[in-house]
């Protein structure tokens, strides 16, 4: 990966409700490094990851992706990032199997990495013709990080990523995790376990009430 991408944040304010959830947040993040989110809830952390994945807009300021704002960057950017929310993002009429083709699908990847290696790794080989309605909470949160595996990207925005995932799990992502800092991915990442997270790149954001 290239050491060379760059994400800057400048100023960037939050409003949700007519409620002011944050206020001038800047940062800037380089291959290599992590960003660890924190606040309590409602700080606004969960409203910050949607702004940074372009999914939400601003109530001021910018982000800029390798000297680009991210809205007029916002192909290149796209194909460089994995976000994934309290929310899964996987389709529950589906089977495991099938999920994991859609992803493969619809990210024109060129990755040499099986499907069958992925569900292998994240526990899943059992469950490939399982509807993902009918997995287990933790079984939905490892098939919805698969992404991260499957499909290598450079940039991870994760909002509680360790959310229902067991000990083997938890160490599983966090493995994968240094290794994609490592070889000059980029993470942003909310969570309420911060201790675990011990890369020596991380820097730290932590989202005050307004």
């Amino acid at each position: 990966m290239d050491a060379e991408k760059k994400l800057h944040v400048v100023n960037l304010s939050c409003v949700r409700q007519q409620k002011l959830l944050f206020s001038d947040i800047s940062f800037q993040l380089k291959s290599g490094e992590m960003l660890l989110v924190e606040g309590r809830n409602g700080a606004g952390k969960s409203s910050l990851l949607r702004l940074l994945t372009g999914l939400s807009t601003p109530a001021k300021g910018d982000i800029f992706w390798q000297g680009n704002a991210i809205q007029q960057a916002r192909s290149e950017y796209g194909e460089n990032l994995h976000f994934i929310s309290h929310f899964n993002g996987i389709k529950l009429g589906l089977t495991v199997l099938e999920n994991l083709q859609l992803i493969r699908h619809f990210s024109l990847s060129s990755s040499s990495i099986s499907i069958t290696s992925t569900l292998e790794r994240l526990q899943l080989s059992h469950y490939e013709n399982v509807l993902a309605k009918d997995l287990s909470a933790g079984q939905k949160r490892r098939l919805a990080l698969a992404k991260l595996f499957l499909v290598p990207k450079l940039i991870w925005i994760l909002d509680e990523p360790l959310t229902a995932l067991d000990i083997n799990t938890q160490t599983l992502f966090l493995s994968a995790l240094d290794s994609h800092l490592h070889h000059g991915g980029m993470a942003i990442i909310s969570s309420h376990h911060t201790d675990i997270f011990t890369h020596t790149a991380i820097k730290t954001l932590r989202l005050a009430p307004c």
